[in-house]
């Protein structure tokens, strides 16, 4: 039996909902956003990439019943980025993954809806261990994932970026 997460979830000031269609542009625009894909592990894509990876983003969420959330800020309903859960690219571990488009770090988003996704990764899927994988030089990531609990397990080289991925991870049981 799949479990499955809720299609939306709101926060003090977010609201992390599944994404339809008509959010396809936007991740057009996110994920070809070089200042917005300049600390994200893959990098920038072309408009075709981009259109292809919100196809895997909306395919994850019919596969396994649960996935990456739009991110609309609550007050002004602007679109902020993505925030959620997927497999990694092995398919081996649960991550959490979120980005923001420029205007909106800085203000504790990520972390928000950060900590929102852990808690159904716990909570709901119960999952015994929750990874987190970013660009070694993106302390801002770091920052995040340490003040959701995560915990430092290690650097790994990465081909094409000289500051490698780091790993993050919460076990459920032991909150770290």
């Amino acid at each position: 039996m799949k479990i499955m997460v809720p299609d939306r979830l709101e926060t003090e000031r977010l609201v992390l909902r599944r994404f339809t269609e008509t959010d396809r542009a936007e991740m057009v625009r996110f994920y070809g956003d070089p200042e917005v894909m300049a600390i994200r592990k893959y990098g920038a894509r072309a408009p075709e990439a981009a259109s292809a990876a919100f196809d895997v983003l909306t395919e994850h969420w019919r596969a396994h019943g649960f996935g990456l959330y739009a991110v609309i800020e609550r007050e002004s309903g602007a679109f902020c980025g993505e925030c959620g859960l997927r497999y990694t690219d092995d398919g081996a571990e649960v991550e959490i993954s979120y980005g923001l488009f420029t205007p909106f770090r800085g203000k504790g988003y990520a972390t928000e809806g950060a900590g929102a996704i852990r808690d159904i990764a716990l909570n709901v899927l119960k999952l015994p261990v929750l990874v987190a994988r970013s660009r070694g030089d993106n302390r801002g990531s770091h920052t995040v994932l340490e003040k959701i609990g995560m915990v430092f397990q290690g650097r790994q080289e990465s081909p094409g970026n000289p500051h490698g991925v780091v790993k993050y991870v919460l076990h459920r049981d032991s909150g770290s």
